[in-house]
């Protein structure tokens, strides 16, 4: 079964410098529809913003002993739509990916009314893998801390909440300790 070892890290682009070089580089990128079902169930349309193509994909997480199992498969349109109906919660984004040292990383900028209101990066390492590689120079600059494995605080269900991403930002500006009592006392479905 595929085991989900990530790492994020909360990005500060607030002129949006990053973003606009990304989106000027020919790094891979989609946007993507990603609705929240149930627990641990959620579907995503992605859409390949270069090759003009659309997946429509289900994907079930669930924590196993101090593992996640991530378990994702494609699903028919029709299907999507009939899920995305009775979706929980939702979040739409821009996600580009590319390689650096045989490393993948994903920056997700989390869009509302079509406006970039929090930027993460991710790293997904193989299963066994504990050290977390040193954020590429791409985005070094932007980096305002990151999380450890399964710490949800830099999670997208959690980070769909605007309010709550902009305490997370002010939070790691602020530092650990800040970071450390939000978690603390943020309460979010």
């Amino acid at each position: 079964m595929p085991i989900e070892n990530e790492y994020k890290f909360a990005l500060h682009d607030p002129e949006g410098k990053l973003e606009a070089r990304l989106l000027a580089s020919d790094y891979f990128r989609v946007a993507i529809r990603q609705g929240y079902i149930r627990k641990g169930a959620r579907i995503r349309e992605w859409r390949d913003l270069q090759a003009q193509s659309i997946r429509y994909i289900f994907t079930y997480k669930q924590r196993v002993d101090d593992d996640v199992i991530e378990i994702e498969t494609d699903i028919s349109e029709d299907d999507f739509n009939r899920l995305w109906s009775v979706r929980e919660y939702d979040v739409t984004k821009i996600r580009f990916k590319f390689i650096i040292d045989d490393v993948t990383w994903d920056v997700d900028f989390l869009k509302q009314d079509g406006k970039t209101y929090f930027s993460l990066a991710e790293v997904e390492l193989p299963e066994n893998q504990r050290t977390v590689p040193t954020p590429p120079d791409l985005i070094k600059d932007y980096v305002l801390g990151g999380t450890g494995r399964h710490d949800k605080t830099l999670s997208n269900k959690r980070l769909l909440h605007v309010e709550y991403a902009k305490q997370v930002e002010a939070a790691f500006i602020a530092g650990e300790d800040a970071v450390r009592e939000l978690v603390s006392t943020y309460q979010v479905t």
